[in-house]
């Protein structure tokens, strides 16, 4: 139990200081978003005009296409839900960027566009 707690704690907290704003003059491309509910169908989102260096929390905060619960901000930031899908004790979302799970928190996870976040809802591992 203790270990899902510091599991929640780091991803909540992340490690770190919030990465600066991405230049007005910084490239742009699609962010494309995988949410895999646990037993529900995936769902694929593009998020268009993303700009290098924005951090995944900005861009979860575009979302339209499906309602995405993000509290905290920067280094606090923590995804509560997507869709009608919470976060709660035993289980709760974790994401991949390109294929690699993140060392950090959405608020210091920096996007190189063209990219894909796979977003997977499931037990908290120990």
């Amino acid at each position: 139990m203790s270990s899902i707690c510091l599991l929640i704690g780091l991803i909540a907290i992340g490690c770190g200081q919030t990465p600066p704003p991405p230049a007005a003059d910084a490239a742009v491309g699609e962010v494309t978003l995988e949410i895999q509910p646990d037993d529900s169908i995936s769902e694929t989102i593009q998020v268009p005009d993303v700009a290098d260096g924005t951090t995944l929390e900005a861009v979860m905060r575009m979302v339209e296409q499906v309602p995405v619960s993000v509290s905290g901000s920067g280094s606090t930031a923590f995804v509560d839900s997507i869709g009608e899908v919470k976060t709660d004790a035993g289980q709760g979302w974790t994401f991949k960027v390109d294929g690699a799970f993140a060392n950090q928190g959405i608020g210091q996870t920096v996007l190189h566009p063209p990219t894909t976040v796979t977003w997977s809802y499931g037990a908290f591992e120990n």
